[in-house]
This record gives C-alpha cells, sequence and structure tokens, in this order.
C-alpha cells in the first residue's frame, strides 16, 4: 500500500464519481467549507482545487458537516477511496461579540 505526504487535515474520501457530471460524492469526516482549497489524492490521483459549490441532495449549501455525504464538482478524474485533504481555508473575519450594538 501507498502512503502519501500531504500538508493539511483529511476531511474525508471519495465514494462515487459522475463523469458526466464531473461530481464526486464525499464522505465527511471533518467540515468542508466553499472557498477552502483542497488536494484530492489516490494511487492515480493528485490534484488541487478551491471548493466552488457543496450540495446535500440537491440544495447548494455553503459548508458540510461531518458523517455527511455532499457532492462537489471536480476539476479532474477521482476515484473512489481518494483521500479528500484541506490544505487552506480562506481567512474569517472577526466574531461580533455577543450584546454589542
Amino acid at each position: 500500500m501507498t502512503e502519501f505526504q500531504v500538508q493539511g487535515i483529511k476531511v474525508g474520501n471519495v465514494e462515487e464519481f459522475r463523469w458526466r457530471f464531473m461530481d464526486a460524492l464525499i464522505y465527511l469526516d471533518m467540515s468542508l467549507r466553499v472557498g477552502d482549497q483542497v488536494q484530492i489524492v489516490g494511487p492515480d490521483t493528485d490534484f488541487r482545487q478551491t471548493i466552488r459549490q457543496i450540495r446535500v441532495y440537491h440544495e447548494k449549501v455553503k459548508r458540510g458537516k461531518p458523517a455527511q455525504r455532499v457532492w462537489v464538482p471536480v476539476e479532474e478524474h477521482v476515484r473512489p477511496g481518494d483521500a479528500v485533504v484541506v490544505i487552506s481555508r480562506p481567512e474569517e473575519g472577526p466574531r461580533p461579540r455577543l450584546g454589542s450594538t
């Protein structure tokens, strides 16, 4: 078995790929957000892309939660079992304080 060296946080695995739509069904172990830069790696796969859309069933969402299965458009062919690793996240602004106006 090949071991991969990727810097980042593994958030899930590809379960299914629809080549006609270039969509991957990903089972999430951790959250995934629109705007995340990910690397998808496997024995025959290794590329990076920015997450531009996430769908749960047929609804677009901004974030996939742990234990969800989400559809994500992908730029290249992926295979079941490929790992999805977040390598960077967009910076979040400061959170508003409770009770402040």
